[in-house]
């Protein structure tokens, strides 16, 4: 049975760390940045949303008729960003179905933005906090949610399904 993740989480969470380890299992990797730098040549331009999300959208339906397990490293701060993914699962037939949450504290995620190389701007990420954990935090009727937090040290990650 074919499965699909979303990442749901601000800049520095560990999104596209832990997407990559997923990725070395066999999962198809989807995410708008990397169509942002196709189309314009820089990730952090967001250009013309349309633009990008038509040929992620077509992507992600490609995948899904060939029953691909995928991956979405995107933020997905919100009901309405995931809706378009989620609802797109259901007509494909996916029944594996899983929200990631990466439950990381806002001034781990702000330093580790800082060290990135195309940083976010900090008030940006502060307002994605905001934003995820005001009305944003996946629920069960989208799917199966595992919270996800850093580590002690914050080398690795510690899973936390939700029932």
């Amino acid at each position: 049975m074919a499965k699909i993740i979303l990442m749901v989480g601000i800049p520095g969470s560990g999104k596209t760390t832990l997407s990559q380890r997923v990725v070395s299992k066999g999962f198809h990797y989807l995410n708008a940045d990397s169509i942002r730098l196709e189309l314009y040549g820089d990730e952090k331009e967001q250009g013309k949303p349309e633009d990008v999300f038509a040929i992620f959208f077509a992507r992600l339906e490609e995948a899904m008729e060939q029953k691909k397990n995928i991956i979405i490293d995107n933020t997905n701060l919100n009901p309405r960003q995931r809706k378009p993914i989620l609802e797109r699962a259901q007509q494909f037939g996916y029944e594996d179905v899983q929200l990631w949450l990466l439950d990381v504290p806002l001034e781990l995620c702000l330093e580790r933005n800082r060290k990135r190389e195309r940083a976010v701007p900090d008030d940006i990420v502060s307002n994605m906090y905001t934003e995820l954990y005001k009305n944003g935090r996946p629920k069960r009727v989208e799917g199966k949610v595992v919270v996800i937090r850093p580590s002690q040290d914050g080398s690795d990650y510690l899973f936390f399904p939700q029932s």
